[in-house]
């Protein structure tokens, strides 16, 4: 069956305890001489009570109730609004160049497991130069397909001074009407002697493809061709 692949242009410009005992002693006198006296002594035990010691009441310590926390919920970084605000459409997909902002609030969102993948890849780009994309559509994709150009340019004039490559990206894919924004990584390093990225490398002619059929192995995302 054939598979329908939407596409979808766009460029934009990287810039990235005691005790104690007491003791009595009875005193006595001697008596005058007298008769063998006749001494009845008796002794009667002394008792002493003991007393129980009392006994200690238990503590009772209350415990506290835990505030259940609310469910985690999907971060909005590009709106709710469907057709989204500020995408180009062209059939059933709708794309974007995202911002640095966009870029940022997406990867802070733990509610969806996928943003794993975008969080590493931001942090490859800080070794290569990189495009973006986001993207989303109106039905479920299996998964995403990016085409990409890598050229460098005159600041100045913004002219094209080289092409450096293509780049072909795989991603994995989305519900309908789910963002996912998409990093485009190449193999050029894009940092001078001193470690300061360049900025006069962009990606230009970003098509985007929607898929549904089978997904392919995801271990390797992108693909670069130097020119």
């Amino acid at each position: 069956m054939e598979q329908r692949l939407k596409k979808l242009v766009a460029t934009f410009l990287i810039s990235i305890l005691t005790l104690s005992i007491t003791s009595a002693v009875a005193a006595t006198t001697s008596p005058k001489p007298s008769a063998t006296p006749t001494v009845k002594a008796s002794t009667k035990p002394s008792a002493k009570e003991t007393k129980k010691p009392a006994a200690k009441k238990k503590k009772v310590v209350k415990k506290k109730k835990r505030k259940k926390l609310p469910p985690l919920q999907p971060v909005s970084c590009f709106g709710k609004a469907w057709p989204p605000s500020g995408f180009t459409q062209n059939g059933e997909v709708f794309a974007k160049i995202p911002t640095a902002a966009q870029l940022q609030c997406e990867s802070s969102d733990n509610y969806t497991p996928a943003k794993v993948f975008l969080r590493a890849d931001l942090r490859k780009c800080e070794e290569f130069a990189c495009g973006a994309v986001t993207v989303a559509s109106e039905t479920r994709c299996t998964w995403w397909e990016v085409t990409s150009t890598f050229e460098r340019i005159d600041l100045k004039t913004g002219k094209i001074e080289e092409t450096l490559g293509t780049l072909r990206t795989v991603s994995q894919g989305t519900n309908a009407k789910a963002f996912q924004s998409i990093m485009l990584i190449s193999e050029i390093k894009h940092k001078d002697a001193d470690g300061k990225i360049l900025n006069n490398i962009k990606a230009s002619g970003i098509a985007v493809s929607c898929h549904h059929d089978a997904i392919p192995d995801l271990s390797n995302r992108n693909f670069f061709k130097a020119s």
